[in-house]
């Protein structure tokens, strides 16, 4: 009788174990591609000394590669987890919310911490799963048997090379390469000091050419000048009472001409500002030019020059005779308003003034006094940084509060203006503007991987008092016939110089002085990175 216990136990197949190590190593190279992937889509620019970003990719790639070559599996994998989540946050971030969370980071001072863990919670569902996903991959990576041959002679073989990389690379590259960054960001509190390492600019230094010249040659009889150049921060123009904006924004002062339709050059402080000052176009290499800013023509034409701002010099690098960098007192009047009533005391007849506000930069409930505020919101939990999660009406109720603020502070300006002797011009112009949930892309905020039509359409306010436009009527009625038009961040600068009677080389084809030429067709570009541009139109369609 054939036994009921019938042997099926036969030799296991060689496939499971193979398929098995197919699938370890599938694992462990998307780790790698994982801990990669944040150098892939972040914008290596946050600093003027930037490198080119293909060397910090090929340097991220090869920083990880001989981490990996120089650790067994079983501490490779643990020891990049942090990395790991991080890089994961970065990807989230840049597709949920086309957000540069490593950028963001390097501003982290910046925000209070119930902003930060306000918007922060809408994410929580999927922070805490996707945390979850990676430690068990990490485990699996770090268990399963490791393959390598020759461990020893590799990890020998990486470190040599790496330490070969070290005079060959400079040392902001190893500096802003991503993992780099975020450990000294971690170790120091931010990646633009990375004091540990000794990588801070010494305080000479500057990337601008102290020899660039704009050959500023003064044309003007006048014997007293003030000119004040107004940089604000993400005001839209669709958002001021001129141009058809919130019916209770508070109006300008009496005589300014609005422009409701100008493209910024990029949508982002660090990109725009120093596009908005310089005789750059959108899409060149650098982020800080080698080329002096503007102020060197006021020099050069005999003014007395001042840089006033609450960003610090490494956003713009100025090269202005007098600069001033006060910290925040909470609002622009209290900041920047002592700094400027000193400059037009001082006695000489020919001033430039330049005056970098925070205006409405977010969160919004931070820039304006509620008991001044035309529109009434909720500036409790979400509203002080507001999320994908948060009420739209009221995010742009804040917004419009903080929209009025600036306005109020632009006026405050004027009426001291209006107390100076001479001849006396005013122009207005923010950085860039934000995103306020306006299409189906449900966006906010700026800075993201791409701009939008709503991010770069800024305003821009020139005001000028009786003696100026006594002096220069056929210019001031040009320039109210130029307003209405298509207008770039590109024409600010012309006209501004040209306010002042300066005269200089400029060697743009698109800008134009709007006191004294016709604004052309022409395609208005903007900075979609550096070396890449986008324009108007493109950005027109992609709005949905």
């Amino acid at each position: 009788m054939p036994s009921s216990e019938t042997t099926l136990d036969k030799p296991a197949p060689a496939i499971a174990p193979a398929w098995r190590a197919l699938a370890v190593g599938a694992l462990r190279l998307l780790w790698l591609a994982l801990l990669i992937l944040p150098a892939t889509r972040s914008v290596p620019a946050a600093e003027a000394w930037a490198v080119d970003r293909h060397m910090l990719l090929g340097l991220t790639g090869w920083l990880v590669l001989a981490t990996r070559l120089m650790l067994p599996a079983r501490w490779f994998f643990p020891l990049t987890l942090p990395l790991a989540l991080l890089a994961s946050w970065c990807a989230g971030a840049d597709l949920l919310r086309h957000v540069d969370l490593l950028d963001l980071a390097a501003q982290w001072r910046t925000f209070r911490p119930e902003e930060v863990r306000s918007a922060l919670a809408p994410y929580v569902f999927l922070i805490v799963p996707g945390g979850l996903v990676l430690a068990a991959w990490c485990v699996v990576c770090a268990r399963a048997p490791d393959a390598r041959r020759g461990g020893r002679a590799l990890a020998a073989g990486a470190a040599l090379i790496t330490l070969a990389l070290v005079p060959l690379v400079p040392p902001v590259a190893w500096q802003r390469a991503w993992p780099t960054d975020v450990l000294l960001l971690a170790a120091t509190g931010s990646v633009r000091a990375a004091p540990l390492l000794g990588l801070r600019p010494p305080p000479e230094f500057t990337p601008r050419d102290p020899k660039a010249t704009w050959h500023g040659r003064a044309t003007s009889k006048a014997a007293r000048q003030t000119l004040v150049f107004i940089i604000g921060e993400s005001v839209r123009a669709d958002y001021l009472r001129e141009c058809d904006g919130p019916e209770r924004i508070s109006p300008l002062g009496d005589g300014a001409i609005v422009a409701c339709d100008v493209t910024s050059g990029a949508d982002a402080t660090h990109t725009s500002v120093p596009l908005l000052v310089s005789r750059e176009m959108p899409g060149g290499p650098n982020l800080i030019s080698r080329d002096a800013t503007f102020e060197r023509a006021f020099e050069e034409a005999g003014f007395e020059t001042h840089w006033i701002s609450v960003q610090p010099i490494n956003v713009v690098w100025p090269d202005a005779r007098f600069q001033d960098f006060p910290s925040f007192a909470g609002t622009d009047e209290a900041t920047l308003g002592p700094s400027l009533t000193a400059a037009l005391a001082r006695p000489a007849p020919r001033k430039s003034i330049v005056l970098h506000a925070v205006n409405a930069h977010e969160p919004y409930c931070r820039r304006y006094d509620p008991a001044r505020a035309p529109y009434a919101a909720d500036c409790r939990g979400p509203a002080i940084m507001p999320t994908i999660a948060s009420d739209p009406q009221n995010l742009r109720a804040t917004y419009s509060n903080a929209v009025d603020a600036s306005v109020r502070f632009v006026n405050g300006i004027i009426t001291e203006l209006r107390a100076q002797r001479g001849e006396v011009f005013l122009l207005f112009t923010p950085d860039h503007g934000d995103n306020l949930y306006d299409d189906s892309r449900h966006l906010r905020g700026h800075a993201m991987t791409n701009p939008t039509r709503w991010d770069v359409r800024v305003p821009a306010i020139f005001w000028a008092n009786d003696a100026w436009r006594a002096a220069h009527p056929a210019q001031w009625a040009n320039l109210r016939a130029q307003a209405a038009a298509p207008l770039m961040h590109t024409d600010m600068v012309p006209t501004f110089l040209a306010a002042g009677g300066v005269s200089y080389d400029e060697p743009r084809k698109l800008a134009i002085d709007l006191l004294d030429a016709t604004v052309p067709a022409r395609r208005r570009t903007i900075q979609r990175e550096l070396g890449a541009t986008t324009d108007w139109a493109t950005l027109v369609r992609e709005a949905r």
